[in-house]
């Protein structure tokens, strides 16, 4: 009896339509109801034979809470069929109930310690609680019992692949010895090359598999998600479009395609790959979200706005797009609708810095410097690393007329990016402000070198100590 608890339980029950349809469906749900209602009416007078029946219908149709009641009662009456209990505990699998899972999985474990779905079955409720220990436990139990079992191969080299990407390949390895032109095999071998960041040699087995199977476009997509990964972008291109080729309603290669083709700045193309994968699947938000970032490269403003709106209109919490169009509202001047957005980037996600970022920059632009220096405040809470949001608190409260937090923003700045000239360069205005004229010369020295050009600069905008005897002294270029 196998289940091994599929996730996608209810797409493998859709895929089977042809073979089991809607009529059918519903006179086999109207059997399992009409049955349901006369057990709990009058549970005794049922024979086993007829429960087991009814128990593997509820199973079929995924009538879980029916299931449960009707094993329940299936094992008053004989509590040592294994079949029974492993039935009772896939139920609770897929109610989520996975301690009671574990629970009668182990009591049929109990009454059968050799059937290999229980077995498996068990490693993945452990899965489910966290539990690695009893995982591993029984899915090396499983292969000890079946070696040759193919599901539960998998399985471990599945369990591997989260926690040990090399036993897992070493375990690949060992089986292809057996059977190397294993499509299947070869596939999880070059997956768990690219989780172990061995590009190379996962691009030589994808090669490989396409030797066999010169026609998998799902091949030549995974090389082209290997190449991106790369940044081999030519290649990526190369392979997106073979794998279309094959098979061109292939919605991801579409959009894949897109994001090489805008990776190269190739952003008119990449946009007509993007409403190809839109014409493919109308409800994919990322993609009108991408053919704004093209177009606002571009800087086609207006249009960007309208793929942005677009992808509003599918998701309506898109952080993302919402910032995004913020930024085109702000770059047109409409600062009103700027901010909405931006306000709205926040209500949808208050924890990420950006959208506080983008406000608070908007603030500032509008001669806001209150409004900005809270915003920026925010920026900070949540990004307290970040050396460009206290270079900007420092630049807002000098422009205020507040040197004291002036400094001490652009000390927190230079504490944090050492290496970045313009802190330097910005705090010795304050320090010459506040006459500490030593201070002041220091931190420019420092400016100047780590950007020589910072000198040239500052000899246009200070004439009057450029010409100074101590400047000259300090600081003047030499001859």
């Amino acid at each position: 009896m196998k289940d091994n608890f599929d996730d996608n339980w209810y797409d493998d029950f859709n895929d089977d339509a042809d073979d089991f349809e809607d009529e059918d469906y519903d006179s086999e749900l109207a059997s399992l109801n009409e049955f349901y209602n006369s057990f709990k009416s009058n549970p005794i007078i049922f024979d086993l034979d007829s429960l087991e029946d009814y128990i593997g219908l509820a199973h079929e149709l995924g009538e879980f809470e029916i299931g449960i009641e009707l094993t329940e009662a299936y094992l008053k009456f004989s509590s040592y069929d294994s079949e029974i209990w492993q039935k009772k505990g896939i139920f609770h699998y897929h109610l989520e109930e996975f301690e009671k899972a574990e629970e009668a999985l182990l009591k049929a474990y109990s009454l059968n310690p050799i059937d290999i779905e229980t077995i498996l079955n068990l490693s993945s409720v452990y899965s489910k609680l966290g539990n690695s220990e009893q995982e591993l436990y029984y899915l090396k139990l499983a292969n000890e019992l079946y070696p040759n079992n193919r599901d539960a191969k998998m399985s471990l080299i599945y369990f591997y692949e989260n926690n040990d990407v090399n036993k897992a390949i070493e375990i690949l390895y060992d089986t292809l010895k057996n059977e190397p032109t294993n499509l299947e095999l070869l596939n999880e071998l070059a997956f768990c090359f690219e989780l172990n960041s061995e590009f190379e040699k996962s691009i030589e087995v994808y090669q490989k598999i396409l030797e066999i199977d010169p026609y998998s476009y799902l091949t030549y997509y995974n090389l082209g998600v290997i190449y991106s990964q790369l940044q081999k972008w030519n290649n990526a291109i190369e392979s997106y479009n073979f794998s279309i080729a094959i098979n061109d309603s292939f919605a991801s290669a579409h959009f894949n395609l897109g994001n090489a083709l805008a990776s190269t700045g190739r952003h008119n193309e990449a946009i007509e790959s993007y409403k190809k994968t839109i014409e493919l699947d109308p409800n994919d938000f990322t993609a009108w979200y991408n053919i704004g970032l093209s177009y606002e490269e571009l800087e086609e403003y207006h249009k960007a706005i309208k793929a942005y709106t677009k992808a509003i209109e599918i998701n309506p919490q898109h952080y993302n797009s919402y910032l995004s169009r913020g930024f085109c509202y702000d770059t047109l001047g409409k600062h009103t609708l700027a901010l909405n957005d931006f306000n709205k980037a926040i209500e949808i996600s208050s924890e990420n810095p950006d959208a506080w970022l983008a406000k608070a920059d908007l603030e500032y632009s509008l001669g806001n410097l209150s409004e900005s220096i809270e915003n920026y405040l925010k920026a900070l809470e949540l990004d307290p690393d970040n050396a460009d949001i206290y270079f900007n608190i420092a630049l807002t409260f000098y422009e205020m007329g507040d040197l004291g937090q002036a400094l001490k923003y652009y000390n927190d700045c230079i504490n944090l990016s050492p290496n970045w000239a313009e802190p330097y360069y910005q705090r010795a205005k304050i320090y010459f402000f506040l006459s500490r004229t030593q201070d002041a010369f220091e931190s420019l020295r420092q400016s100047f070198k780590l950007d020589p050009t910072k000198q040239t600069q500052f000899e246009k905008e200070f004439p009057d100590i450029v010409n100074s005897k101590l400047y000259k002294r300090l600081l003047g270029k030499k001859k």
